[in-house]
């Protein structure tokens, strides 16, 4: 059985605020960004199951404030983990 990852989208309309939020991080077009993604999850195919979690910029942008953190590489990749892979609040 594979581990499962979860990789950090947003859809074309959330882009811009992406890049915004982001400055520096994202430099190509958003069909660029969604080649790159693609790209990565096939290049781990083999040995991951990496599902895309469409993320909201807003929702990220709350997520880093209240956790104290910028929003970044990281950043990014513990919130898709933290929305992809929700726990349990039993």
């Amino acid at each position: 059985m594979k581990a499962i990852s979860y990789a950090f989208f947003v859809t074309e309309a959330e882009y811009p605020k992406l890049q915004a939020a982001c400055p520096g991080d994202f430099p190509f077009t958003y069909a660029q960004f969604c080649a790159r993604v693609d790209q990565s999850i096939r290049d781990s195919a083999e040995t991951v199951a990496v599902e895309k979690v469409y993320a909201s910029v807003d929702k990220f942008l709350v997520w880093c404030a209240e956790a104290r953190v910028q929003p970044n590489n990281l950043s990014r990749a513990r919130y898709a983990v933290a929305i992809g892979h929700p726990q349990s609040s039993d």
